[in-house]
């Protein structure tokens, strides 16, 4: 059987998957602050999946994260397709932009600016417009100031880790 690398899933890679969606899991319910402000963390689990799976594997790996978390842990808002679709394009820009590149302050920045601007302020605003009927506007507003303090905070946190990463015995986990 001849195919690509690529578009075959070890069991060795289902596993670090797997893993990293558990982590993705516990870390979106382990934030800091209020409802106003809130310090996440799982953004760092999706950046891991992109930097060793790249973009198809680390997309489906977010959706099936998106899927099993609202299974498993509902949120008050409940179930809603768009933020599934968020989590596939989240995943998708952390593989495209991380996967077998060096890491960079400048990368991680870049990242982390498409996924705030695309992601979190423009769909993930959508989402909540149609599900509450809020103006779009009304509803950025007040989002631009939290997501100007995500960008900072998570592009300093990737980088560091990936940092890290790339400089320890799991920089090849993926591969």
């Amino acid at each position: 059987m001849n195919s690509s690398k690529s578009t075959v899933i070890s069991v060795q890679e289902v596993t670090w998957m797997a893993l990293l969606i558990a982590m993705q899991m516990v870390l979106s319910k382990l934030s800091i602050g209020s409802n106003v402000m809130q310090v996440g963390f799982s953004f760092l689990a999706v950046g891991l999946l992109g930097y060793y799976f790249g973009p198809v594997k680390a997309g489906i790996a977010s959706v099936i994260s998106d899927v099993i978390s609202n299974v498993i842990m509902p949120s008050a808002g409940g179930f809603f397709f768009g933020f599934t679709f968020s989590a596939l394009v989240t995943g998708v820009i952390f593989g495209f932009m991380l996967y077998n590149h060096k890491v960079t302050i400048w990368r991680s920045f870049l990242t982390i600016l498409l996924i705030t601007v695309i992601v979190n302020t423009g769909l993930n605003t959508l989402w909540i417009h149609m599900m509450t009927n809020i103006p779009y506007v009304t509803l950025l507003i007040p989002r631009l100031a939290k997501e100007a303090f995500s960008l900072v905070y998570q592009t300093g946190l990737l980088y560091i880790v990936l940092r890290w990463i790339s400089n320890s015995k799991f920089n090849k986990i993926g591969q």
